[in-house]
């Protein structure tokens, strides 16, 4: 009987630190992934690294459009949180033109950083003239920012379309001087700009949302 007890007790002991030992596991692992989350993620702007740095996390709301969409349905804001899971990601997707958009619907989602697309192509499509389109889109910058919000603006690829190039060339100009708004639309490989976009629903292609999410992240983030 004293035997029994006694292999009892080595086999209940061993359970016991065979236990312990996994759920320590699991504790360091836990913490070293969020370490290696915090480490790895480096913005290339002061500001944003600053509020980073400060929370230890990132609330991100990105105002995106179906035009940051591919003709798979996969989008630049999944690929956002499939690849950096450490930032708190939200949507708002906006498929009316920028005079709809309710700023205050924006700021309830209390972010740190707004990254809102130009809509360049919502309002050019909704034959909103180049003027009026550039300075709503100021007028929704000016309203995040004066609640301490920072925004980044993010122009749109470029097109074909000839009277889509002026339209967009005349957004350029108008924030040329912004140090939150970024150009991409020059930094699109011309000869696979057919590639990456369909010219009918003006969806992107796999590649073209590659395109762009790689700009993005190049924008935002040192590597």
């Amino acid at each position: 009987m004293k035997n029994i007890l006694f292999w009892l007790y080595v086999v209940l002991s061993v359970l016991l630190i065979g236990f312990g030992y996994i759920y320590w596991q699991s504790t360091v692992s836990a913490r070293q992934t969020s370490q290696t989350d915090t480490k790895t993620i480096t913005f290339k702007d002061k500001a944003l690294q600053d509020i980073y740095r400060q929370n230890k996390e990132m609330n991100i709301t990105v105002l995106s459009t179906p035009y940051q969409v591919s003709d798979d349905d996969q989008s630049l804001v999944q690929m956002l949180r499939d690849q950096y899971p450490a930032l708190k990601i939200k949507e708002q997707m906006i498929k009316t033109a920028s005079d709809k958009i309710d700023v205050d619907k924006i700021k309830d989602t209390e972010p740190d950083i707004v990254l809102l697309d130009a809509l360049t192509l919502n309002d050019f499509t909704e034959k909103i003239p180049a003027e009026a389109h550039n300075k709503q889109l100021a007028q929704i910058i000016d309203d995040l920012t004066s609640d301490h919000i920072e925004v980044r603006t993010i122009g749109t690829r470029p097109s074909t379309d000839k009277a889509f190039k002026r339209y967009q060339k005349e957004e350029e100009d108008y924030f040329k001087d912004s140090k939150t708004y970024y150009a991409q639309s020059k930094k699109w490989p011309k000869d696979d700009l057919e590639d990456s976009y369909d010219p009918k629903t003006e969806l992107l292609t796999d590649q073209g949302l590659n395109i762009w999410y790689s700009h993005l992240t190049d924008y935002l983030f040192k590597k």
